[in-house]
């Protein structure tokens, strides 16, 4: 089998070697991520992810909210938005550690079990993500188009559903690293998560690895009739809250329609940034798609999709009237706490200075 480490092998061994390989979208011999631009920015989407989401947990955990469903689903998404924020880390970690010599880890760490945990996390993140904003949406649509008709989805009936989505979530991350035949590839003895460098098993070129279509099934097929509902049910509550006058529109249906309307702000970022990826997979599954260096591959992998993750933080949380009323009351108590201590301390200091 060519691969481009027999190259860099050859290069390093002999100099003046002509050796000839096939390109290697993602890595060079020397590193795990050849482009200087992305190597920066999953450091920053990365960081931004990871903190930004635990952040978000650790605040919703504590702050009591009102609307306790819309609450616990936003946490869920963060927690799936913080795996993506570590599985990002964990690449730029290995990029910086192996610089200069990334083509002799090459197959230890696409065969290896953290390149394996990395890949289970980037799908753990996706499908789970996509999972808790339909059941977000769906909740927001039951509430403003159905509220008479169906039901409300119950504090008890989302933990449930959660738990489920987190569940299946699990399964369908972990099933390739089960030992089935179908997910290794017996030519180049790479698994499902080990196609690429960045152990992302998305299917965006005309190749057809082990498990092609598996991946397929989630990343394109699933995640695109998530976004096709989420846009039907966001176009059907703007209808009807324009239907229904200002006039006689009461304060519950006002509130859930400006509460929809900051969730679409989330899901159209999501959106914008899903379907470059199913659009381009379905180009590069009928041949239609022209990318022979994979440079398309390589930008929407590392870059346009994790985005959703990283600025997700700042649109459903940071950004809300309420959590900046909250951290201004924060920030208040605090100045005020300082004050007193500075205050006392000076008080102090002159006293002995007296004394002295």
């Amino acid at each position: 089998m060519d691969h481009f480490t027999h190259c860099c092998y050859a290069v390093k061994t002999i100099p003046q070697v002509d050796c000839q390989a096939p390109a290697d979208g993602f890595s060079s011999c020397d590193d795990l991520m050849k482009n200087k631009t992305l190597q920066i920015f999953i450091w920053i989407l990365g960081i931004l992810a990871f903190f930004g989401n635990a952040i978000v947990v650790a605040w919703r955990s504590f702050l009591k909210e009102d609307n306790r469903v819309h609450s616990f689903l936003l946490t869920n998404l963060a927690l799936s938005d913080f795996l993506m924020g570590l599985y990002l880390l964990i690449i730029a970690i290995k990029d910086v550690q192996w610089q200069g010599e990334y083509f002799k880890h090459d197959f230890s760490w696409r065969t290896g079990r953290l390149c394996q945990f990395a890949g289970v996390l980037s799908m753990l993140s996706s499908e789970v993500s996509v999972a808790m904003l339909t059941i977000i949406t769906a909740d927001r649509l039951i509430c403003i188009v159905f509220p008479f008709r169906f039901k409300r989805i119950s504090l008890k009936r989302v933990y449930i559903l959660s738990t489920v989505v987190w569940l299946l979530g699990t399964v369908i991350s972990t099933v390739p690293l089960m030992g089935i035949a179908y997910f290794i590839d017996d030519n180049t003895g790479f698994g499902f998560y080990g196609r690429s460098a960045v152990c992302l098993p998305l299917q965006l070129s005309s190749d057809r690895p082990a498990g092609w279509e598996y991946s397929v099934s989630f990343f394109i097929a699933f995640n695109f009739m998530a976004f096709m509902f989420m846009l039907v049910a966001y176009i059907a509550m703007f209808i009807t809250a324009k239907r229904v006058g200002g006039a006689v529109r009461s304060t519950s249906v006002r509130r859930e329609t400006a509460m929809a309307t900051k969730m679409m702000f989330i899901v159209l970022t999501d959106f914008f940034c899903w379907m470059p990826v199913i659009i381009i997979g379905v180009l590069s599954l009928t041949g239609n798609l022209y990318d022979p260096k994979q440079l398309v591959y390589v930008w929407i992998a590392v870059f346009v999709l994790p985005v959703n993750s990283s600025i997700n933080p700042f649109l459903y949380t940071f950004s809300t009237t309420t959590t900046r009323k909250k951290l201004k009351s924060i920030r208040r108590t605090f100045s005020t706490f300082l004050s007193r201590n500075i205050s006392h301390s000076s008080g102090k200091t002159y006293l002995f200075g007296c004394a002295r």
